[in-house]
């Protein structure tokens, strides 16, 4: 987290991870840290004992992805 508003800080795209549980404390953080507009992605929390491989690296994949329209869009603007 506070890597990442150092970066934004600096005028360098980043964003900030989290698991929806900890989504609104996150949020919550950041705007305690002057963050004026955090790019938080949210996402499910992994449970690798009830998923299958399949679906750890389907999430995976989509996490990543979402994570380079984040980053592309921030470095568009």
């Amino acid at each position: 987290m506070r890597d990442a508003i150092q970066a934004w800080n600096q005028g360098i795209p980043a964003v900030v991870l989290v698991h929806d549980t900890f989504a609104t404390l996150a949020k919550t953080q950041c705007q305690v840290l002057g963050a004026q507009d955090p790019t938080i992605l949210v996402y499910k929390q992994d449970a690798p004992a009830l998923e299958s491989d399949e679906e750890s690296e389907a999430k995976a994949r989509d996490v990543a992805t979402r994570i380079v329209e984040l980053l592309s869009r921030a470095s568009a603007a």
